[in-house]
């Protein structure tokens, strides 16, 4: 609303802000053209771009802190192997779709297909509680595979944005960055057993009442070691999250990172959308038609790629694999931050931006209706916990 594909109070791809808003601006703060034209055109995008920075790094900071190992351990294999397929497959459709079908450039389609790659855990986990099906062997299983599809995600993002960066595709720096990245995680799952109880205990020995700035501190140091690296410092602070996820300190932790959350990924959300033009899904201009398209493909890709990655849930036991497969659908904020980074680095067109915004949105709101399809809704919740 506030963005170009509103107002234009809020410009922060530069441009001019909205004449009449300008001018009402002038006379209700007294100021003059060049004073209203000098802050929208300088501090505001500026502090809009800083505050969004800083509110992806406490998202994934947040996501790490609720991505519980221990529920991924309970039913690895199967989660590992929905997970993979639920990365690879919508990753590679959309990736050589967009290139051979709709001659997408290179970069601009990885990333698209980077974004097809996400669940979003909260989405997910809240619906399936609603549906008593939360303790249930499928819920189980979406939620082990979800905490893992966001780990392979980001890994695939930090990658992504490394390759935008350095403007071409090195084969051997990007598997050199899959393995750096890889290490990087590993560390971090290893962390979260022995290093992060320690940490916490250690920090509660201060009895300060500031000790919770160790926490900031090691959410810091996490993501410059991870820009140190050559991986996006995204990836550490939700390394950093993943270290602290299974101590004592977690529910406080996370608390008190969801007040940081409301304020500063609310600004990175609204940012995204400020800097989203809809004008491009205009139909009766021939050049958005496209867009369109490629929205109702990525949109179909999403779908079909994570329910088909249910029905890899290796096991003898009967399950509901259409079930598992469509509680992966949703991408939610995950999706969103990666359409916003894609945005942010200038890699993403126009079409190719809101094609991918289309298709978070679609797949969050079409989520929770086709779970309580897909779940039989005659069995009562504890008869579907009693299955596990």
């Amino acid at each position: 609303m506030i963005g170009v594909s509103g107002l234009h109070l809020v410009v922060l791809d530069g441009g001019e802000i909205n004449p009449s808003l300008s001018h009402l601006i002038e006379i209700l703060s007294n100021s003059t053209p060049e004073q209203v034209k000098a802050v929208f055109e300088e501090p505001v995008p500026l502090i809009i771009d800083e505050y969004s920075e800083f509110g992806v790094g406490v998202l994934l900071f947040l996501i790490g802190l609720e991505s519980d190992l221990k529920e991924l351990l309970k039913v690895g294999f199967q989660s590992a192997s929905v997970a993979i397929v639920g990365v690879t497959l919508p990753f590679v459709l959309g990736f050589l779709g967009l290139t051979y079908l709709f001659h997408v450039p290179t970069l601009p389609a990885l990333f698209a297909g980077a974004a097809l790659t996400a669940t979003s855990i909260g989405i997910t986990a809240k619906v399936m509680q609603d549906l008593g099906v939360l303790k249930s062997k499928e819920g189980q299983i979406i939620l082990g595979a979800a905490i893992l599809d966001d780990i392979l995600g980001i890994v695939i993002l930090a990658v992504v944005i490394s390759i935008v960066e350095t403007g071409e595709v090195d084969v051997v720096k990007a598997l050199t960055l899959i393995l750096i990245a890889a290490a990087f995680m590993i560390a971090a799952i290893v962390l979260n057993q022995f290093f992060g109880p320690w940490f916490v205990t250690q920090l509660e020995k201060l009895k300060s009442p500031n000790r919770g700035m160790g926490y900031f501190i090691l959410f810091i140091f996490l993501s410059f070691l991870a820009g140190v690296v050559g991986l996006e410092p995204i990836l550490g602070a939700f390394a950093a999250g993943l270290i602290l996820g299974g101590t004592t300190a977690r529910e406080r932790l996370v608390e008190a990172i969801e007040v940081l959350s409301v304020v500063f990924s609310t600004v990175f959300f609204v940012s995204i959308g400020a800097k989203t033009d809809l004008s491009v899904l205009n139909p009766s201009v021939p050049a958005n038609r496209e867009g369109l398209i490629i929205a109702g493909f990525l949109i179909i890709v999403a779908i079909v790629g994570k329910v088909s990655a249910g029905f890899f849930a290796f096991t003898d036991e009967k399950i509901n694999r259409l079930g598992i497969g469509t509680g992966m659908i949703p991408r939610g904020e995950v999706g969103l931050v990666f359409a916003g980074l894609g945005s942010a680095t200038g890699a993403l067109p126009p079409s190719i931006d809101v094609a991918i915004v289309l298709m978070v949105i679609a797949t969050t709101f079409l989520s929770p209706p086709l779970l309580r399809l897909v779940f039989d809704t005659s069995e009562s919740p504890s008869e579907l916990v009693q299955s596990d």
